[in-house]
């Protein structure tokens, strides 16, 4: 995953899966990263990249994501 950047990180998976369709709306390409330890749910983040290219139009989207929670 070179030039893939991580520009969110959320404990919720639906959130993390809504901000995922935002992107992907804005023609952002992204990946969930899921790092939550599935034998203890309470442990570990999901992550968000997109590439590198793409990071700073992908940080808008996120602060309007924010914004309108």
């Amino acid at each position: 995953m070179a030039n893939w950047v991580t520009i969110f990180k959320e404990k919720d998976r639906m959130r993390a899966e809504l901000l995922k369709n935002e992107l992907e709306n804005n023609n952002i390409e992204s990946v969930i990263l899921d790092k939550v330890d599935h034998n203890y749910p309470v442990l570990g983040i999901i992550e968000i990249k997109v590439q590198e290219s793409q990071k700073a139009l992908a940080e808008i989207i996120i602060n309007d994501f924010r914004i309108d929670d």
